[in-house]
């Protein structure tokens, strides 16, 4: 089975009302079709360059999984026809660095849950600035 890289532009109203539940639908889709999620997290949360299905913004999931390579065509199809998943890319990720990847996300994904103590520190300002 190989390692996949999605990246899903989630309804960002239903997304609001319940993150759970929408987050919780990728998952399911790709285990539907025989996957197993290495790492799911929340990306961000843009404008979008023109509006999707009526919506000017989008919540960004990434997602890495492990699938048969023959039910990607099954998922991406039901993607498309699902109402919170405005877009989908979905991409094979080299076996070499598959691990690394996964990795990275779940460093990211623990990142995000930490309060942002940087964040509230002050700036430094230059030497010779008033």
């Amino acid at each position: 089975m190989s390692v996949y890289e999605g990246m899903f532009i989630l309804d960002p109203g239903k997304y609001s009302r319940d993150p759970g539940a929408v987050s919780q639908q990728v998952t399911d889709l790709i285990q539907q079709f025989g996957g197993t999620v290495l790492a799911s997290r929340l990306w961000d949360e843009r404008k979008l360059a023109y509006p999707i299905k009526g919506q000017k913004k989008g919540v960004y999931w990434l997602t890495y999984f492990r699938m048969p390579g023959g039910n990607l065509v099954g998922l991406e199809r039901q993607c498309e026809i699902t109402d919170d998943i405005l877009r989908k890319l979905v991409l094979k990720v080299d076996d070499r660095i598959a691990d690394a990847l996964v990795q990275h996300a779940l460093a990211g994904e623990t990142a995000q849950r930490r309060p942002a103590a940087a964040a509230a520190a002050p700036a430094a300002r230059p030497a010779g600035a008033s």
